[in-house]
C-alpha cells in the first residue's frame, strides 16, 4: 500500500511540474530572409576582422559591407530561440580553418530596442572546431541548458576531460559586453 501511494504521489508530482517545450529550430520561428537579416546583423561581432587594418572601432565602416554580407551568407544559423522577455539567443556556425571541413559554434543572446537596434549583445560561448554531426549535437546540450539559464562551465575544457565542448570562456579569455568582444585577463 505504501509503494502504491509513493507511486501515486511521484506521478502527481511529476505532472505538477512545469515542462516547458522550447522552439529551437530557426526555421519554425524565421522566414529564410529573417534568418538572413538577423545573421547580417550580427556577423560583425561573431566573425574576425576584414584584415590586420581593421580595428573593432570601424568594422561597422561601410567599406566592409561586402566582406561581412559574403560571411553572414557562410554562416549557419543552428539554433534561435526568442523568450517572453524578448531576448534572442542563438547558435550560429561559421567555418574553421581545418585540413578537412569543421566548424565552430557560437552562443549568444541580445536584446533590440523598439527600432530593431541592437541594445545589448553577449557571446556567452565559443565552441571548439568540430565536424557537422559532433557540432550540431554538441551545440544542441549547449544551447538548450543556455536558454534555460543553467551554468555552462561544466563544459568547459577544464571540466570535460577529452570530450571538447567550449574553447571560451576559460581561465584567460572572457566575452567583454561592453567592447563586445572577446578579450584575454
Amino acid at each position: 500500500m505504501k509503494n502504491i501511494l509513493a507511486g501515486l504521489f511521484g506521478i502527481l508530482f511529476l505532472g505538477s511540474c512545469s515542462n516547458t517545450s522550447y522552439t529551437i529550430d530557426p526555421n519554425g520561428q524565421l522566414s529564410k530572409e529573417e534568418q538572413a537579416q538577423f545573421k547580417y546583423e550580427i556577423v560583425r561581432y561573431f566573425e574576425k576582422l576584414p584584415s590586420e587594418k581593421v580595428r573593432h572601432e570601424n568594422k561597422f565602416d561601410t567599406l566592409y559591407n561586402a566582406y561581412y554580407q559574403q560571411k553572414a551568407k557562410e554562416a549557419r544559423l543552428l539554433f534561435y530561440y526568442k523568450a517572453p522577455d524578448s531576448t534572442e539567443y542563438f547558435a550560429i556556425t561559421k567555418l574553421a580553418p581545418s585540413l578537412t571541413i569543421k566548424r565552430v559554434a557560437t552562443l549568444g543572446k541580445l536584446k533590440k530596442d523598439n527600432k530593431g537596434k541592437i541594445t545589448y549583445y553577449e557571446e556567452a560561448a565559443r565552441t571548439w572546431k568540430m565536424v557537422e554531426p559532433e557540432l550540431h549535437k554538441k551545440t544542441e546540450v549547449l544551447f538548450m541548458d543556455f536558454i534555460q539559464g543553467e551554468d555552462l562551465s561544466p563544459y568547459y575544457t577544464k571540466n570535460t576531460g577529452e570530450d571538447f565542448y567550449i574553447e571560451f570562456p576559460d581561465d584567460h579569455t572572457f566575452y567583454n559586453t561592453q567592447t563586445r568582444k572577446w578579450e584575454t585577463k
